[in-house]
């Protein structure tokens, strides 16, 4: 039996030089189209961790509706049901506030200045923008500034 030389197997993550590859929607087929609304990456300097952030519209083309999803490289993403999210924005606008958090959060802490949430801004009871927020940490483990990655609220779409 023959052994690969170890430069020939290839490496199960990114070398230091290697960017990881960009997030993908899936690819639409006959039943389902996806349409990418927002991507987002940053990086934390202490770990090496590469984030990514893909926000997307997947719509049943078999009359099942559709959904936001946000999938994430390395933490869980979220699932933004039209339904909810309506209900979530009413509740919102009759607290006061501007926008809700939903799907994946990660708070800071004295330790650990990493936040990272996905925030559905509202008007009126209504959802009117998806915001992807990220803010990771310095080489020196101080908050690093704050990247974000903005999309419309998508309207419902025509009907058959």
């Amino acid at each position: 039996m023959s052994r690969s030389p170890p430069s020939a197997i290839p490496s199960p993550v990114p070398g230091p030089f290697e960017e990881p590859a960009r997030l993908r929607p899936p690819m639409s087929d006959r039943w389902t189209r996806y349409d990418l609304l927002a991507y987002l990456e940053a990086t934390d300097l202490p770990s090496g961790e590469a984030h990514a952030f893909l926000a997307y519209r997947e719509t049943s083309l078999m009359g099942a509706g559709w959904r936001v999803r946000v999938r994430s490289r390395l933490t869980a993403g979220g699932v933004f049901e039209p339904a909810a999210m309506a209900q979530q924005a009413q509740g919102a606008t009759a607290r006061g506030e501007s926008s809700f958090v939903w799907g994946y959060q990660r708070l800071p802490s004295a330790a650990d200045a990493r936040h990272i949430e996905f925030r559905v801004h509202v008007d009126a009871g209504r959802a009117v923008r998806l915001e992807l927020y990220a803010r990771l940490r310095q080489a020196d483990g101080r908050a690093a500034p704050p990247r974000r990655a903005c999309c419309d609220w998508p309207a419902d779409p025509p009907g058959p």
